[in-house]
């Protein structure tokens, strides 16, 4: 976590907040190891995990069984939950105020975000989740929607890929909520090979810009 933040040119002493949006292991996993690393860099400053209600016990059990909790001598962390209102303010800062927005990623409670910047526009990130029109109404006025795609419309089949958004949806979201620019993220592995089926699908519902998101890419509205 903290070299990738460094390959950024990202200070992580620099993090004021991290937002864990859901407890499926590619969204929380990552949160023990850059507390222990903070604390190797001797962090001093509060970081505040912002998270769904029902996941500040889980999470603070996760930081427990790494001995990484209220540990003497360390630095502080904050578990903050959010409100479950759409557009429901969760932190500011740094000229940057931050909302969210309860998605449907089935039996799993989860997020969406939005990140405004005063005067320069607004990303909005849907995290894992079937189209939603909360979403949709989170990213009006937005200038880009990072919507997950993990599958394409062809391989739609019982009880494959619950919970999430073809490559259409994720068009079809961005081009209801109005926003110039979608971003596909969250995508299959058995796609990795061919990501611009993906972008083709999504073109096919949203006439504006469509992307698919790289690792460690920077990205400007």
């Amino acid at each position: 976590m903290v070299h990738r933040l460094r390959r950024l040119d990202v200070d992580p002493l620099a993090l004021t907040h991290v937002l864990v949006t859901h407890l499926h292991v590619d969204h929380s996993y990552g949160l023990p190891s850059l507390v222990r690393q903070s604390m190797i860099l001797e962090r001093r400053a509060p970081l505040t995990v912002v998270c769904r209600p029902e996941h500040v016990e889980p999470l603070r059990t996760l930081l427990t069984v790494f001995r990484l909790w209220d540990r003497a001598g360390a630095f502080p962390i904050v578990l903050a939950p959010i409100e479950l209102a759409l557009g429901a303010v969760a932190f500011t800062g740094g000229g940057l105020t931050v909302s969210t927005a309860p998605n449907a990623h089935g039996a799993m409670p989860n997020f969406a975000v939005r990140v405004e910047a005063a005067g320069a526009g607004a990303v909005v990130y849907s995290s894992d989740t079937l189209p939603c029109a909360a979403v949709a109404a989170l990213a009006r006025g937005a200038d880009t929607l990072v919507h997950e795609a993990t599958y394409l419309e062809r391989d739609r089949a019982p009880g494959r890929f619950v919970a999430h958004s073809t490559a259409a949806e994720a068009g079809q979201v961005a081009a209801t909520a109005g926003v110039r620019r979608l971003i596909l993220t969250h995508v299959g592995a058995e796609y990795h090979a061919d990501v611009e089926a993906l972008a083709a699908e999504a073109r096919g519902r949203f006439g504006g810009v469509v992307e698919v998101a790289e690792e460690l890419a920077s990205y400007y509205f």
